[in-house]
């Protein structure tokens, strides 16, 4: 694939990575479904999921737990090998449970994609996720204040 079109490779990457984020924190799970292809592999420490209406079983009762969510999505790259187009980037992650107030859990992790083109479209079809540091249930310090999630700020209109 020539450079250039390797970079809008890359842009597309990046909305479609940072899309999942936005999608889980503000809980738009349609949004989520543009993201992967139906037929999604994705791989994270917990489980493995195939298929989006799987992966989507485990994923919107967990997040229903969570009071308030925040994903970042950093460090963008994008190649090409003999299987395809791969993306990668970092997340970081926190997030509180509404059983657990007083309480919020951080994680840094790895996210490795691949990509497929249907049409025009590119989605990922597969995710692998890495855990690169985990914090649970750690105290929120004094001080830190979490104002309104992304969820309370859902509204686009």
């Amino acid at each position: 694939m020539p450079a250039s079109d390797l970079s809008r490779v890359a842009v597309e990457a990046m909305r479609l990575q940072n899309g999942y984020a936005l999608a889980i924190d503000a809980r738009d799970w349609e949004l989520f479904r543009t993201v992967f292809t139906p037929d999604v592999q994705a791989d994270y420490p917990h489980s493995t999921f195939d298929g989006m209406e799987a992966w989507l079983e485990n994923f919107i009762p967990f997040h229903d737990t969570c009071a308030w969510t925040v994903h970042e999505i950093t460090n963008h790259v994008v190649g090409e090998d003999s299987h395809g187009i791969w993306a990668t980037c970092y997340g970081w992650v926190r997030w509180t449970m509404k059983d657990k107030p007083g309480y919020i859990n951080r994680a840094e992790v790895l996210f490795r994609d691949r990509l497929h083109e249907d049409g025009g479209t590119w989605r990922i079809a597969r995710r692998k996720l890495r855990m690169l540091s985990s914090m649970p249930q750690a105290p929120i310090p004094a001080g830190y204040n979490l104002l309104q999630s992304v969820l309370d700020l859902a509204d686009w209109t």
